[in-house]
């Protein structure tokens, strides 16, 4: 590990914090006939939150924290935004290049999957990077709260980090993708294992880019743990990926590990189902175990029950349609999405909760 704290060093150097890089615009005039969504499985649908929040460019994550706050990845804009629930502006952090990805820890440390802009031997670069806000220190004035590195991977540039989940032991997964996959020993492709001290304990040694099937990994896009961390869901883009969407759960015991919860052999749930997701870029668990998947390039939303079952989805109308959601949350039977395509974060309710 002496590397990685070394190169860790030189790169937090090269780490501008800069002050907010704009304000939220105006919400737009609450339309006068907002549209409902048709798209059921069952007998409730989701219903969009009038008015949308707007203001961002390209949010590819959406995070509702322990607090509970809201902080949004506005990725364009370089920076994290931190709202209340009724959706007021509290902050806006300094400088981060492009977030993509957001996690909280049990010290209320915001952990940030983006990029760095640094001077390499090789030359400035701009190489993937995690970084902490540290908003315990700063009693929760995101603009004043520490940025520090956490981790990064300078001697591999082409790496970038995608997806990050903490467990309840304040350690935490990271989503890592790259084009370099022929090594047997350390492929870009990989969910790592992070202590709650920012080094590397060990890659899911069962999760390797190799074919196309179960635990097969091709450009990861995101990872969710359940709240008690025995369940991992991860998401991944490859176009010849067979299973888009995986779900494990860790087995204790001898051979203990993360291991896929289904068994196609044996069941046939939606998550297992090939061509199901196209593009999905992100998921989160609710409190009861269901799993909640943003598909990009099919403009959805998919909720799948904990046997990993359709319950219903949702792609709306109008000016509630989403397009090209990244990033997706869940509060209080509230599911907040960051739609990406639109700038703006969706607030949806189910019709029987209304």
């Amino acid at each position: 590990m002496g590397r990685h704290d070394a190169a860790a060093g030189v790169l937090v150097l090269g780490l501008a914090l800069g002050g907010s890089s704009g304000c939220l615009v105006e919400r737009p005039p609450l339309p006068t006939a907002p549209p409902v969504d048709t798209t059921r499985v069952g007998d409730t649908v989701y219903v969009p939150l009038e008015p949308a929040w707007t203001g961002f460019r390209n949010p590819a994550d959406v995070l509702v924290g322990r607090e509970p706050f809201i902080y949004v990845a506005d990725t364009d804009n370089d920076r994290i935004v931190m709202l209340d629930l009724a959706g007021r502006l509290l902050g806006v952090s300094g400088r981060i290049r492009r977030p993509v990805a957001l996690a909280q820890d049990g010290h209320f440390d915001l952990l940030v999957c983006a990029e760095l802009d640094t001077l390499l031997p090789a030359g400035q670069m701009t190489i993937g990077a995690v970084f902490r806000i540290k908003l315990r220190q700063a009693h929760h004035n995101l603009a004043q709260a520490p940025i520090v590195l956490a981790y990064a991977e300078p001697e591999r540039p082409q790496r970038r980090f995608t997806g990050v989940a903490v467990l309840p032991d304040n350690s935490y997964l990271l989503a890592r993708t790259g084009p370099q996959n022929t090594s047997a020993v350390d492929p870009d492709e990989a969910v790592l294992h992070i202590g709650p001290d920012d080094r590397l304990r060990s890659p899911i040694a069962t999760l390797r880019p190799i074919g196309v099937a179960l635990n097969s990994l091709g450009k990861l896009s995101g990872l969710a743990l359940s709240a008690d961390g025995q369940e991992l869901v991860l998401t991944q883009r490859g176009e010849t990926m067979q299973y888009r969407v995986q779900w494990l759960r860790y087995v204790t015991g001898e051979g203990a590990g993360w291991a896929q919860k289904f068994d196609p052999a044996r069941q046939s749930p939606t998550v297992l189902q090939p061509g199901r997701f196209r593009a999905p870029e992100g998921a989160a668990f609710d409190g009861n175990g269901a799993v909640y998947v943003v598909d990009a390039e099919a403009d959805s939303l998919l909720v799948l029950s904990p046997s990993g079952m359709l319950v219903r989805g949702y792609q709306g109308e109008g000016l509630s349609r989403l397009r090209r959601p990244s990033g997706v949350s869940v509060y209080n039977r509230t599911v907040y999405i960051a739609d990406a395509g639109n700038g703006r974060i969706l607030r949806l309710r189910l019709s029987t909760d209304m």
